[in-house]
């Protein structure tokens, strides 16, 4: 890594100095400190049909590998700005960004440390190309990934496993004693007591779980309030170290799947207006129809309203 040599101020040879808990680049004349500073860096992984788009790299380092459309962040722009550039810059896409995926560290003490901020996005123009600094551009299904020797940075191998892992996650109907694993996991953290056992043992009801192997990552309660009319979706919970890479949105649309097959005509339920999963409903599909504020009920702990969410089966 490259050491400063001379005051930016005013020129004088830097000085090496105790200063806080180590060693740094001070200048004997007017006393400016030489902080080294990671770089950051910012991308996407945008998927679009269960494919994810990888650029390939036509510049050092990593030439001829394949990696996430990322660079990066200028001084004048912020992460999400900088991910949004880069992507249509190397791959032609305009995208929206969804969530913030994971923020990885990079480099080594010898060399320049950076950070990397990923996000998940999606299309909303353009079209895919290889663009500035990128020799191809392509999607990828998860069984059409390259080997890990030609994905470019480590940084985007753990991030594209991960999602490769994501896209092998099962949505079914529990067991019993899945039901009684799933109870254990509403104990665990924190979530309204709910009899999952009896759920599963009535014709009128459900628990749909995402499940990896035998590990439970997340899951969904309904049950069919008016047969022929309303699927009630009572709540979805997914792990917290197994969010945001869109098992909430898949156990939505297996739940659509079951209110279809029940022969309902819309899907139902009800979220705290604070609750930032709001957003995945919606672009799922679910509109909000109602909401009700519980302080006028004189529920001195209701602080934001009970918003009513519906989705019209066949819309």
């Amino acid at each position: 890594m490259q050491q400063a040599k001379f005051c930016p101020q005013c020129g004088t040879p830097l000085q090496e100095a105790q200063f806080g808990d180590r060693m740094r680049p001070v200048c004997p004349a007017c006393g400016y400190i030489h902080y080294v500073n990671p770089v950051v860096a910012a991308g996407t992984l945008v998927e679009e049909r269960e494919r994810v788009v990888l650029i390939k790299r036509g510049v050092d380092p990593r030439t001829n590998t394949w990696g996430l459309p990322a660079g990066y962040v200028e001084a004048d722009e912020t992460a999400e700005e900088a991910a949004i550039r880069e992507t249509r810059e190397e791959s032609g896409l305009d995208v929206a960004l969804d969530d913030l995926l994971g923020v990885y560290s990079f480099g080594s003490a010898e060399q320049m440390r950076g950070v990397l901020i990923l996000y998940a996005a999606h299309t909303i123009g353009g079209e895919l190309h290889a663009g500035d600094d990128a020799l191809d551009a392509r999607y990828f299904a998860p069984n059409e990934l390259p080997p890990d020797d030609q994905i470019s940075f480590w940084t985007h191998r753990k991030a594209l496993h991960d999602w490769r892992r994501a896209r092998a996650v099962t949505y079914r109907a529990a067991t019993e004693a899945e039901a009684i694993a799933a109870m254990e996991i509403n104990l665990k953290y924190g979530q309204p007591p709910r009899d999952f056992l009896a759920i599963v043992r009535q014709d009128a009801s459900v628990l749909l779980i995402a499940t990896d192997g035998q590990t439970i990552l997340g899951y969904a309660t309904l049950a069919v309030d008016l047969p022929g009319e309303t699927v009630r979706l009572d709540n979805v919970f997914v792990l917290p170290a197994s969010r945001r890479w869109g098992i909430g949105t898949r156990l939505l649309t297996s739940s659509l799947d079951y209110a279809r097959r029940r022969g309902v005509k819309r899907l139902i339920t009800e979220l705290d207006a604070s609750n930032p999963a709001i957003v995945v409903y919606l672009k799922a599909g679910f509109r909000i129809c109602g909401y009700l504020d519980l302080s006028l009920f004189q529920q001195p702990t209701a602080t934001h309203p009970v918003l009513f969410l519906t989705y019209r089966i066949g819309d």
